[in-house]
């Protein structure tokens, strides 16, 4: 029970007693207790005002602390909007100084390939200066440098030239000799197969040359190479028979005699 339950019912009590009070002195006694309750009734007034003025700070507290709270995140609020805004803006900056930079990239890569090219081009001149520098353009003159290669065991310069010299003068007089040589490059080199293929162009090309008995010596000569007998003796063989008196001859019989030496003394299977 509150204080002010208890005042409300001691005035019910006085208020009972006030209908039975005859003498003074209990009418004394009950203006004491009127005084007695308006003094309690008044101090509870004061404490109920002093609570509510409490309640009432404490509401206005809370609600600054609501005002204060909305505030912040309004403002919170806000400032995330500008540093979207900003974040945005720097990264639309650093894409245009990307941009930028790439086009720079571009302009400095077709700057290198041109320079490149031109770079190509003029060592392919020089090359070819130096070249035309090296090799006589006189026909005989590239002949006899091709020969002397040849001679020099340089056999890739002397393939070099004597192709040249086929280039420049297919029909010349010096062209099946230009030819045969071009096949002694590579069997110089035992590359016995590309050698036959030269040879071979002498037979088709140059079928007047005094070149073709030598050209047939060594296509025999190259199959010897790779131990393949059977087709040597058939080349050994045209030299010794349809070109009795030329000097590779002689040479085709002393090869076809160790082909056949060699047959009769292998195992027979």
């Amino acid at each position: 029970m509150n204080a002010g339950s208890a005042v409300v019912r001691c005035a019910l009590v006085v208020l009972c007693s006030a209908a039975c009070v005859t003498t003074a002195q209990e009418g004394e006694q009950m203006r004491q207790d009127i005084a007695s309750l308006r003094a309690d009734l008044k101090k509870e007034m004061d404490a109920t005002a002093g609570d509510r003025q409490k309640d009432q700070q404490r509401a206005k507290a809370l609600q600054d602390a609501l005002d204060q709270l909305s505030r912040a995140a309004r403002k919170s609020g806000a400032d995330l909007a500008v540093d979207v805004e900003k974040n945005q803006n720097d990264v639309a900056a650093l894409r245009g100084q990307l941009e930028v930079i790439q086009h720079r990239l571009d302009a400095v890569e077709k700057s290198a390939q041109e320079q490149q090219k031109a770079l190509e081009a003029a060592n392919q001149f020089v090359a070819q200066q130096k070249k035309e520098q090296e090799r006589p353009t006189d026909r005989g003159a590239l002949y006899n440098l091709a020969r002397q290669r040849l001679d020099q065991g340089q056999t890739a310069k002397a393939r070099d030239l004597f192709q040249d010299f086929l280039n420049r003068y297919p029909k010349d007089e010096l062209a099946a000799n230009a030819q045969y040589w071009l096949g002694e490059t590579f069997y110089a080199e035992k590359k016995w197969n590309d050698a036959i293929v030269e040879f071979q162009k002498v037979l088709k090309e140059h079928k007047a040359s005094d070149k073709i008995p030598d050209a047939l010596l060594k296509i025999g000569m190259s199959f010897q190479a790779q131990g393949d007998c059977q087709n040597a003796l058939l080349f050994f063989d045209e030299v010794a028979q349809a070109h009795k008196t030329a000097p590779a001859a002689k040479t085709a019989h002393d090869h076809a005699t160790e082909c056949r030496r060699k047959k009769a003394s292998a195992p027979k299977k």
